[in-house]
């Protein structure tokens, strides 16, 4: 399901989500530092979307404490949840989450499941895009999916951060569009989008599946060329002479989305005042620069409505990776 047909299953009971919480839970307020846990190595999407959160808590005035960023990567996420959840009730701890999270449970990675987390928001989402150095031969589109026609297991394709997250799933939804095999396709799983754009850049790999924010500093530096967009129309800035997979003739879409979560056992007062600060900081400025200058894809959830999201995305990603022959 794509991102704006979930967004208007969402935001139908909008109005009954947002209702106030009674005055006294909203007394909560922190008292010591704050901690943004990364589930990835530094440099990638995900980590610069929590040191710019971390920035606007900071300069902005939306806090009183201190604010630091912590990279726990391993596991495709289960790392950073387990830290997480070392913290139950305290919601001095928040992680920056991803698709990975519903994956990590349907896969059976690690023993936190997506409903052992307290939701707190969504903040934006991308398409994912494929993506390969300027001097590939691989021109197009069509050039990559011959090349995985010939042989599926041919080109060495990145798909941080784990098997079965939103990156993997977009190389395997263009390879079943064009009639490949998803379980003889070669993905190399790494750290971050920033590890993947360096492995691509040094040659160890043929091909980037990721976000268009983890690429487009090279893209806009002439290093780095995007083949094709897993979006339903094509998006903007950078990427605005870029074709889809759907205009190459592979109908592949799938979006990946960024959010905030807390530990399990936060409290109805800790989560309204996440909800306050998190809905102030969407609101910025900076906010707003940055999803143009990153092409975020605004899609601002409080906690009751991204609750519902993981719901939501729990259904269809069984559905897709049961299709893919990825869960039985």
């Amino acid at each position: 399901m794509t991102m704006t047909r979930r967004l208007m299953r969402l935001l139908t009971c909008a109005a009954a989500l947002s209702a106030a919480l009674p005055a006294a839970a909203q007394s909560w307020l922190p008292d010591k530092p704050i901690e943004i846990i990364v589930p990835t190595t530094p440099g990638g999407g995900i980590d610069r979307s929590a040191r710019l959160l971390q920035k606007i808590l900071q300069d902005g005035g939306l806090v009183s404490v201190p604010v630091t960023v912590v990279n726990k990567p391993g596991g495709g996420g289960v790392v950073s949840l387990v830290y997480l959840n070392q913290h139950a009730g305290d919601a001095h701890f928040v992680a920056i989450n991803s698709p990975n999270l519903i994956a990590n449970d349907l896969n059976g990675r690690g023993t936190v499941k997506y409903r052992d987390v307290t939701p707190l928001a969504n903040l934006f989402s991308e398409y994912t895009v494929v993506a390969v150095r300027v001097d590939s031969p691989l021109r197009n589109g069509q050039d990559f999916v011959d090349r995985l026609r010939k042989d599926p297991a041919s080109l060495a394709v990145s798909t941080p951060t784990t098997l079965g997250s939103a990156n993997h799933l977009s190389f395997a939804l263009v390879a079943k569009a064009a009639g490949v095999d998803p379980r003889k396709l070669k993905a190399v799983v790494l750290g971050s989008g920033g590890d993947a754009v360096t492995a691509l850049l040094g040659g160890h790999i043929d091909a980037h599946t990721g976000t268009p924010s983890s690429v487009v500093r090279m893209v806009q530096a002439d290093k780095i060329r995007v083949i094709g967009i897993l979006a339903p129309k094509r998006i903007g800035g950078p990427y605005a002479s870029t074709p889809t997979w759907t205009e190459q003739g592979y109908k592949a879409v799938m979006d990946t989305w960024r959010g905030v979560i807390g530990a399990k056992g936060i409290s109805a007062a800790q989560i309204a005042w996440w909800d306050g600060v998190l809905a102030k900081a969407v609101a910025s400025d900076i906010w707003k620069q940055a999803l143009e200058q990153n092409t975020w894809e605004a899609n601002y959830l409080n906690s009751a409505q991204t609750r519902k999201l993981f719901d939501s995305e729990y259904a269809d990603y069984r559905t897709i990776l049961g299709d893919l022959g990825m869960i039985k």
